[in-house]
């Protein structure tokens, strides 16, 4: 697809300085984007790259777009200039790269589903496909080959559930949610009582809750209820290779990345962001509009409106200063032991007898 520069300011809201009328057929990363393509800035650290990129505009946003100028005076070069250029650019690459997936629709003949269980309109049923009793799938809704569904769930309208992915029974999925392949919603939940030689399955028979537009990576596992619901809020984003404990309930619009594990009855607040291999131990409550970094370990409950780094997790200018201060920790020991070696000699001038000194 070809389109104006002042065809795309108009599609995201933004303004054209340059030649608006200069053609767009696609858009790429800076380094590698030339001649035809739009590009994006959304950090000042790759400013400097603007004048090395071939590509025929760049999407900045206000704030760089006086250095951006600056930069593209002896190439001649077009800007589009957006108040998000990372939403710019995403709804760029849907309206000139993107290909909505056909599916046909239809029911294939080797898909098991039980007589008892309710089917929508127009949905796509891949092969092998199961689907247990008393189940309601809805309209639109495609499920891919060898989907498994358990007895009494429910999928809203327009779900999709890609291959291989797994609902235990009484899973409850809302509408235009996406399930990637792999994934495991509705599993029991790793709880066992010790009976003093072994340890006995606590039974798991509470459900789970899928609310609207969320969306669910591959390789994810979201544990039923032990009592009660297991409960993910509309919107929510969830990477491939999470694992969510049994009772816990995340709020609406949370993104949750890869290799993060969240454990039982903990409670997620909404707009959190949980980055790549956090860990959240059960039982806290961790407030809205909370960040928590990388490979954090959040041990306690955390307000809203706080960004927690480490493990244990501490608020993000506490710990920088306590990692600062570990980076230093070798050149703090030498400096110790020649402080030490310094007050023994002092010790040993004054005549301190040795029983009194503290042993080493």
């Amino acid at each position: 697809m070809e389109k104006t520069l002042q065809e795309l300011s108009d599609h995201v809201g933004g303004t054209v300085i340059g030649d608006p009328s200069i053609k767009i057929c696609g858009i790429m990363g800076i380094d590698d984007a030339h001649e035809g393509h739009i590009t994006f800035i959304s950090n000042d650290r790759y400013i400097k790259k603007i004048h090395q990129t071939k590509a025929s505009a760049v999407i900045v946003s206000p704030k760089l777009q006086d250095s951006a100028l600056s930069l593209l005076q002896k190439g001649n070069g077009n800007l589009l200039v957006c108040n998000n250029p990372y939403l710019a650019f995403a709804k760029l690459v849907e309206l000139l790269m993107y290909k909505k997936p056909t599916h046909t629709k239809g029911i294939d003949n080797s898909a098991k589903i039980d007589k008892t269980s309710v089917i929508g309109q127009d949905v796509s049923i891949h092969p092998y496909v199961t689907i247990g009793k008393n189940t309601c799938i809805g309209n639109r809704v495609v499920l891919y080959p060898c989907v498994y569904i358990g007895d009494g769930c429910t999928l809203g309208d327009d779900t999709i559930v890609y291959p291989n992915a797994v609902l235990y029974s009484d899973t409850i999925i809302g509408k235009r949610v996406t399930i990637h392949s792999n994934t495991v919603i509705g599993s029991s939940g790793f709880g066992y009582a010790p009976d003093g030689q072994s340890y006995y399955k606590i039974p798991q028979v509470g459900v789970t809750i899928i609310e609207d537009d969320v969306d669910i990576g591959a390789n994810t596992t979201i544990n039923r209820a032990v009592l009660g619901e297991t409960i993910i809020r509309k919107g929510t984003k969830i990477d491939s290779q999470v694992v969510i404990s049994h009772n816990v309930e995340i709020g609406e619009n949370t993104l949750v990345v890869s290799q993060s594990g969240i454990a039982g009855s903990a409670k997620i607040g909404k707009h959190v962001t949980i980055a790549g291999g956090a860990g959240i131990v059960g039982h806290i409550q961790i407030g809205d509009n909370v960040t928590i970094g990388g490979y954090s370990g959040v041990i306690n409950d955390i307000p809203s409106n706080e960004t927690y780094l480490g493990a244990p997790a501490l608020p993000i200018q506490r710990m920088r200063r306590c990692y600062v201060i570990i980076e230093k920790l070798p050149e703090m020991r030498d400096y110790i032991k020649t402080l030490e070696k310094r007050i023994r000699q002092l010790e040993d001038r004054i005549g301190v007898p040795q029983g009194t000194q503290k042993k080493q």
